[in-house]
């Protein structure tokens, strides 16, 4: 057969095998028709080629599927019997299935908080961090049968991610869970994430804000109020409001997401001075004490949105600021966070770094412990507030003095 030349395809018959000559020597490949989908399979044989057609021939003839792309290994029912197959269980289809479970769950979770605590938890944020990861594995797994999957691809999937060793097993636990869903319910019998060892996660020593940065800050933002002129009321108190989100920020160690989605009735109590966030990274609710700074930046939210409402009416909002129930009137601090750290000359600092390493980094250097710090971040695990207390080295010497020095 000339050079790139392919046989025509009929529905329904076996196409056969044809070869392809490249530089480095000839490929064979299989192909054939099933369902309307055209499949492809390379080999470096011919011989191998021949073994794969015939075997398809064989399962036609039986009535068996076939897999419609060539990613999926050809095996018959009584092979996937064998090595704990379901047949016809896509990955992709699960995960449809497991997300809708989770979102009932979810929304069923809200509305007894709600009957218990009065609080309104929004589970997006964990629904969101999901669907997010489930894009990739969606991608890389399309067309895949749930448990055709090996441990071995499940883990090179993991590094071609080329993400952080914490990240990459945020991952694999997202995907374990979808596999324990579907052994819980007797779909399958295979997990193959519990083959892929969890990745070493270095924590390293955090990124936090220092004291003279925060002053940095403050200072450009009270020179953006000054130089605004007094008939731009809604402007100056735009700005007044940045220095009352690094306040909240920086004190209280909350994540950007949560601080950004309080809301004054269901989160915030003045009286015992506490925020209550209904809905963490964690998927519990966590209760963080508010300190004085914190407290009278809220006092002040309180007169910020007042006053907007008194100049531009109740429920006024540009797409900036925006009096709907929430404590901060923006949704999004990129832009001016970054003009302000450019203008102050700071380098590499995060909002997370200013929020919660700055929180975990100042709380250690006070004499705080891990159980402490772990309370005040919501942290899942001692060994994750672990990384604060190297900051407090003289505590760490008034304690050995005690018990060790006689």
């Amino acid at each position: 057969m000339p050079r790139g030349r392919k046989p025509k395809i009929i529905e329904g018959d076996i196409a056969g095998i044809y070869e392809q000559k490249g530089k480095s020597g000839s490929t064979w490949t299989a192909r054939y028709w099933f369902s309307g989908k055209d499949v492809r399979k390379t080999f470096k044989t011919q011989a191998t080629a021949i073994e794969h057609i015939e075997k398809v021939r064989l399962m036609r003839v039986t009535g068996e599927r076939l897999p419609t792309t060539a990613k999926l290994p050809l095996l018959t029912s009584s092979e996937q019997e064998k090595r704990g197959y379901v047949s016809n269980l896509l990955l992709v289809d699960l995960i449809d299935e497991y997300m809708l479970k989770q979102k009932e769950t979810a929304e069923r979770e809200k509305l007894q908080n709600i009957k218990k605590t009065g609080y309104v938890s929004d589970p997006q944020a964990r629904i969101g961090n999901m669907e997010s990861r489930f894009k990739a594995i969606r991608k890389a797994f399309a067309d895949r049968y749930a448990d055709s999957i090996e441990p071995h691809e499940v883990k090179d999937f993991l590094e071609s991610l080329n993400l952080s060793d914490g990240t990459m097993n945020r991952y694999k636990t997202t995907l374990s869970s979808v596999y324990e869903y579907a052994i819980e319910r007797k779909k399958l019998k295979i997990n193959p994430t519990s083959g892929v060892k969890r990745f070493t996660e270095e924590l390293g020593i955090p990124r936090w804000m220092q004291d003279d940065e925060e002053k940095q800050l403050r200072n450009v933002i009270q020179k953006w109020i000054d130089e605004t002129p007094e008939e731009h009321r809604a402007t100056r108190l735009m700005f007044r409001e940045h220095l009352n989100e690094i306040t909240v920020a920086s004190q209280s160690g909350m994540r950007k997401g949560n601080q950004y989605a309080l809301r004054w009735v269901e989160d915030i109590n003045l009286t015992l001075r506490l925020i209550v966030l209904p809905d963490t990274k964690s998927g519990r609710p966590h209760v963080i004490p508010m300190t004085d700074s914190v407290y009278k930046a809220l006092l002040d939210q309180k007169a910020i949105q007042q006053e907007l409402a008194s100049l531009r009416g109740v429920g006024y909002g540009s797409e900036r600021m925006k009096l709907d129930g929430r404590v901060f009137t923006i949704r999004e601090n990129r832009e001016w966070f970054k003009k302000a750290k450019d203008e102050a000359g700071i380098k590499s600092l995060r909002w997370h770094d200013l929020s919660r390493h700055t929180a975990g980094s100042r709380l250690a250097a006070g004499g705080a412990n891990q159980k402490v710090i772990q309370e005040v971040l919501g942290h899942s695990t001692l060994a994750m507030s672990a990384r604060y207390t190297h900051l407090s080295p003289s505590h760490v010497a008034d304690v050995m003095k005690a018990a060790l020095d006689r």
